[in-house]
């Protein structure tokens, strides 16, 4: 039968930008960006579909590179294309270039004052003027730097920073005097630094700005109770009450303030308005179920905190507070009012801790009866793993490590599956599933998804792995050669790659080369039965004997119950 020529099918540009469109009716927009990327491939010069192109791009928010479509047409394709200075100046907006924004919007109107869009361009220049002067006409590089500026005095905020915090508002606002929010941050920061007089009478510059300003009258609400003006606090309490919180952030502040202050049944209907804005929020339904709890409606506070474990089955709070209820409604203690904070009582975090120095303190045999009997130290185990990731996790992990506490690989495992633990981190705990002898693949959450990792040194250490480890081998290996009749190399890449992956993080530094090649060697030697003894070795590699026995005991001590068995 004979077998004809395949011709290759290519379909017109048209073809793919219909199918585009398509696919943006239907909200596919990643499949429409794939079709009309293949359509202005094929017709480069066609700015309607340039056009389409770009307003795609910044649908799906890759901005920059939509404006460079953009300007690409009205530079090469079609200066008179006046959509795509309407475009132009709606992408400088949104990367807050204000006044780039505000020359393509005037551009616009200029070159097309009857165009579709005058009217939208009319209302966003007006509000970028009024922008330009309260940013002090700044360029928008200076603007933006002083925006990064803002950025770090927050988060700087955020970690209690106070210090630094201040010194990055102060220049703000001294570069914006009208910036609202980096004077609220100001105030917060004199606040936070004892600084009252100075905090309340920033927060009265913002009111005098803005009467009806969210973060200032609440802020100003718990200086005044911190000093013990109840008259003015309760006064600022009856201003909070009628201001129109109308998004997640401004119903968050005051719903916060209210509970920062123990009004228990404002901050019960605040918390309850918040989770209107975003139901589920982990956070919100704790706060909501507190509130709830502190006016006793305990049937509530339960129902929240089951809310808050089927949406979030590691919070470690529902447990906790839920037994804090039963054991009021059975009589064991009495009401006491519970702070507003997403975490454990200080008490009981300390409790926790105490447990987890016992733990790591007992014998590998106790442990080992323990985890055999007591299934609630998987959970005790978990959450110190979480709530400090350094010192609880390298004391938890060396544990393991030391004990070969093998009944703790499922913890390991679901413990890499977390979002929020970094990747150092998750690596460490996949050498030590290995150590441990955990069957791989192991399944660990990495940039983003669920991936399926084995340990090979050409990919998971890619990152990690020293130069000075294969120097290790590769001298090994140059000096065993034609030493031995049955082959080698496979065997002592297996003993040396073993030992790395085990002592992982805390791999020793490697000095001498040939001091830890002479110890690889007699490890192998002692895995094979070869009759050798220490002294020849540090013969032949030009060593001590000493050194040559202590690396050896390194090493051994590392991997040695799986190469070698005991005499």
């Amino acid at each position: 039968m004979a077998v004809g020529k395949v011709l290759s099918f290519e379909r017109g540009a048209e073809f793919y930008f219909d199918l585009s469109f398509k696919h943006q009716q239907n909200g596919s927009l990643k499949s429409a960006l794939r079709y009309i990327e293949k359509a202005v491939r094929i017709k480069p010069d066609d700015s309607l579909m340039q056009f389409s192109y770009a307003g795609l791009l910044a649908e799906l928010g890759y901005i920059d590179l939509s404006s460079e479509v953009l300007l690409n047409i009205i530079n090469n394709l079609d200066p008179d294309y006046e959509e795509c200075y309407f475009g132009l100046g709606c992408n400088y907006l949104q990367i807050q270039k204000i006044k780039k924004s505000a020359y393509y919007f005037e551009k616009y109107l200029k070159i097309a004052p009857f165009g579709e869009f005058v009217e939208e361009a009319e209302n966003i220049l007006e509000m970028l003027n009024l922008i330009k002067e309260a940013n002090n006409n700044l360029d928008d590089e200076e603007l933006e730097k002083v925006y990064k500026i803002e950025e770090e005095g927050i988060k700087a905020l955020e970690r209690r920073e106070y210090e630094k915090a201040l010194k990055a508002f102060e220049e703000v606002v001294k570069k914006l005097p009208n910036a609202l929010p980096a004077k609220n941050n100001l105030s917060l920061s004199y606040f936070y630094l004892g600084e009252v007089e100075k905090a309340i009478k920033m927060a009265m510059e913002v009111i005098k700005f803005q009467p009806l300003n969210i973060h200032a009258n609440c802020n100003l609400c718990i200086y005044y109770n911190n000093l013990g003006i109840k008259n003015l606090a309760e006064r600022q309490i009856r201003i909070i009450r009628k201001l129109k919180a109308d998004n997640e952030e401004y119903a968050y502040k005051v719903a916060d303030t209210l509970g920062c202050l123990n009004k228990h049944k404002e901050a019960y209907h605040a918390y309850r308005r918040l989770l209107s804005f975003n139901g589920q929020n982990p956070q919100y339904i704790h706060y909501t179920a507190i509130a709830a709890y502190n006016c006793k409606k305990y049937m509530e506070a339960l129902a929240l905190w089951d809310r808050l474990e089927a949406l979030d089955n590691d919070n470690f709070l529902s447990d906790f507070y839920r037994k804090v209820v039963g054991n009021i409604k059975g009589g064991h203690t009495k009401h006491v009012f519970l702070p507003y904070n997403y975490q454990l009582p200080k008490e009981e975090i300390s409790a926790r801790i105490k447990k987890i120095y016992y733990f790591v303190s007992l014998p590998a045999e106790d442990c080992k009866a323990l985890l055999k009997n007591d299934t609630d130290i998987f959970r005790l185990l978990y959450f110190a793993l979480i709530f400090d990731k350094y010192i609880l996790k390298k004391l938890i992990f060396n544990k393991i490590k030391t004990d070969n506490l093998y009944e703790l690989e499922s913890l390991i495992r679901k413990y890499i599956l977390r979002a929020d633990i970094d990747k150092s981190i998750k690596l460490e705990s996949i050498f030590l599933l290995s150590r441990l002898g955990a069957k791989e693949p192991y399944k660990v959450f990495l940039d983003g998804s669920i991936e399926e990792v084995t340990i090979e040194a050409e990919s998971l250490l890619r990152d990690e792995w020293k130069k000075e480890w294969d120097k290790v081998r590769d001298k090994a290996f140059i000096m065993m050669k034609n030493c031995y009749n049955t082959p080698y190399k496979k065997i002592v890449e297996d003993i040396w790659y073993d030992f790395i992956k085990s002592s992982y993080p805390e791999v020793p530094k490697i000095g001498k080369v040939e001091v830890w090649a002479a110890a690889l060697e007699y490890a192998y030697c002692k895995f094979s039965c070869k009759d050798i003894t220490q002294k020849n070795l540090s013969d032949k590699y030009g060593v001590s004997k000493s050194s040559v026995s202590e690396k050896f005991r390194i090493i051994y001590g590392v991997i040695g119950n799986k190469f070698w068995k005991p005499s």
